[in-house]
């Protein structure tokens, strides 16, 4: 496969670079234990339906319990909306199921213990805590997006995007030129569809080498 053409190789980049702007501070919230911050599902949600279009769904999810914990993961596929091509990304969670309050009397392992008896748990425990299982993994899958979605809110050393320079006409690399004239001479047709698709960003130079080797290939010379 030949490299997207500079056009639509434009597009992407400035999708990505929305993807890599911060997200709106009314969708960040602290977390319940106020120790750190994060995007809110409804934002998280709302904002895949504007850059996807809505074209985006969930998949695989899957859980099982550890202890007083349930562990859980999902796929969030969505379309991107230059490519049309599925992306896919993987997203964990977990969360604790509530117990009572255990009695005054107990400390320690014994503390802990009563934390992990099922019979301690609270009635109806997992009414609310097991669709946030869902939640929490769909929002971590979406970081791996982008900051958009809260990548990088609690990090200390953050990288920042930085765009590639798209090539203008006449500054289409060698190792490209290389590569079609290769498959010119082997007989792939995509590398005849490359050529036209990159026309306007070949030089003089370039256009004529590749143009006579097209016309040599199809002359069987």
């Amino acid at each position: 496969m030949y490299p997207l053409n500079p056009e639509m190789m434009a597009q992407i980049q400035k999708f990505t670079q929305r993807l890599n702007t911060q997200p709106d501070p009314l969708s960040v919230e602290q977390t319940p234990d106020r120790k750190a911050s994060t995007v809110v599902i409804s934002h998280i949600e709302m904002t895949l339906d504007e850059l996807f279009f809505g074209q985006w769904k969930t998949e695989n999810f899957k859980w099982s319990p550890v202890a007083n914990e349930i562990q859980g993961s999902l796929e969030l596929v969505v379309i991107h909306p230059v490519t049309g091509y599925e992306i896919r990304r993987v997203g964990a969670a977990s969360i604790v199921i509530m117990v009572d309050r255990a009695p005054e009397n107990l400390a320690g392992q014994e503390r802990n213990q009563w934390a992990l008896n099922p019979s301690n748990k609270k009635p109806n425990a997992l009414d609310m805590a097991f669709p946030k299982l869902k939640s929490e993994c769909l929002k971590n899958a979406a970081q791996s997006l982008g900051p958009i979605f809260g990548r990088d809110l609690n990090r200390k050393n953050k990288d920042v995007y930085k765009p590639f320079k798209i090539p203008s006409a006449g500054e289409l690399p060698e190792s490209l030129i290389a590569r079609l004239e290769v498959g010119i001479l082997n007989g792939d047709p995509q590398a005849a569809e490359a050529i036209k698709a990159l026309d306007a960003h070949l030089s003089p130079e370039q256009k004529t080498n590749l143009e006579t080797l097209l016309t040599n290939r199809e002359n069987g010379n």
